[in-house]
């Protein structure tokens, strides 16, 4: 028993972001050679704790890691092209969409979407619902979902529209 409880206490006292060692070494490379380490740091409080797909459809894995802020501690996504490097930061004291600055005040779960059709909820400038419309997917995107009641609901995708990455807003 004594050796049990010896094993609980190291196993919970490994710093989070040794966990993040499973992200691919080219996106800690990345990460470390933008100095986003300096600003950001990078979080496994979701399973998983991190989603790869070829969000801009170059053929070439991208990577998105939950991340934190330091400096306010708002928490968001860090998402990292494969092929050119180039970087985009949702949330963590950056506005996106109407996602605010901080996705962990609201983000329950997350995963990769793959659906060929997603409904966006329409919404006019007082803040009202209009209807939906229908958006075609050419490549993955991430869902971003909240926790309500007893099942997860959809809040939204994060999508690479070709330019750049949108929100495409859903349910209420």
């Amino acid at each position: 028993m004594k050796y049990l409880v010896i094993i609980v206490l190291v196993i919970t006292s490994i710093p989070t972001h040794a966990q993040a060692s499973t992200l691919p070494q080219w996106f800690l490379t990345s990460f470390k050679r933008h100095h986003l380490n300096d600003r950001y740091e990078i979080k496994s409080n979701l399973k998983p704790t991190f989603l790869q797909g070829d969000f801009n459809g170059d053929g070439v894995n991208d990577i998105a890691a939950l991340v934190t802020e330091k400096k306010t501690h708002k928490g968001g996504i860090l998402l990292i092209h494969g092929c050119t490097d180039q970087w985009f930061v949702f949330g963590a004291g950056t506005d996106f969409g109407s996602g605010s600055d901080d996705f962990f005040n609201w983000l329950k779960k997350w995963k990769l979407c793959r659906e060929k059709v997603v409904y966006e909820t329409t919404i006019d400038k007082d803040d009202n619902i209009t209807g939906s419309r229908t958006v075609k997917l050419k490549r993955p995107g991430i869902n971003l979902l909240m926790k309500e009641e007893a099942e997860p609901s959809p809040v939204a995708v994060i999508y690479w529209n070709g330019k750049k990455y949108i929100w495409i807003h859903q349910g209420e």
